[in-house]
């Protein structure tokens, strides 16, 4: 739902986790099994009344066309549906491999889609959460990019695309985008830290959430918290807000 910038949404769950990263591309990729299945019994451990927020790159590619999904992932909607109807509330912020979440998540799943960043009021917290690829200092030319991936011209012009060519292409773009990891994921996160505290409290927010960066932090200053969640390639991480207390958690292997 559109949010202005004093805008924070009621969440009357008394437990939140945030799971962002887990960066599911296919079972034939060495080692997604396990990762997949761990992601799975973390989901049907969620009991009735949580909210769940996925913050992006859940999915290493995600194209939603009108009338067809990626059968890569039928586990995984699956057990988000599964979680939704035994009362779990889901909110989708979608990442850099994943914008392109549509109808089939919020109508045919019921989960609660969300552009750019979400913020919620929650357990006497005011918490913004954002996936992290539009709040990364200097990274400009990626949002010159993403001014255009995301461009709606752009996006209807792509569903002409047959899904398997499509398919092909975001490997090819994915195996290109792997020189990110190439500088120390650490690095990376002490770099945004280090901005967080003048950049990311503007909003009257006493946290700030995010994905992204694929090392988990938790980091305090004068009553304000800053969290990186973490990833589900090597830390299976994520976040959890309850009884008002925000902490870094790891999904049980």
């Amino acid at each position: 739902m559109p949010q202005d910038a004093s805008t924070f949404t009621p969440v009357s769950a008394g437990d939140i986790r945030v799971v962002a990263d887990t960066h599911f591309r296919g079972l034939d990729i060495p080692g997604e099994r396990e990762r997949r299945d761990r992601f799975l019994r973390f989901l049907e451990g969620l009991p009735p009344g949580t909210c769940l927020v996925l913050l992006g790159d859940i999915f290493d590619f995600y194209f939603e066309y009108r009338s067809v999904v990626s059968r890569r992932y039928l586990d995984v909607y699956e057990a988000l549906d599964a979680c939704r109807r035994r009362g779990v509330e889901i909110h989708f912020l979608g990442g850099n491999h994943d914008h392109w979440v549509g109808e089939f998540f919020a109508n045919d799943l019921g989960i609660i889609l969300h552009q750019e960043e979400i913020r919620i009021r929650a357990q006497g917290r005011k918490v913004v959460l954002a996936h992290g690829d539009l709040v990364m200092p200097r990274d400009y030319g990626y949002k010159v990019l993403k001014s255009v991936i995301r461009n709606r011209a752009v996006i209807g012009a792509s569903r002409w695309i047959h899904p398997d060519l499509m398919d092909t292409i975001a490997r090819g773009v994915a195996h290109g985008s792997r020189q990110y990891f190439n500088v120390p994921q650490e690095k990376r996160a002490r770099a945004v830290e280090a901005h967080a505290w003048e950049h990311f409290f503007t909003r009257g927010n006493d946290a700030f959430v995010m994905g992204h960066v694929h090392y988990p932090m938790h980091e305090t200053r004068e009553g304000r918290e800053f969290m990186i969640v973490g990833d589900w390639l090597q830390h299976f991480t994520y976040a959890r807000l309850s009884s008002g207390r925000l902490r870094l958690e790891t999904a049980r292997s």
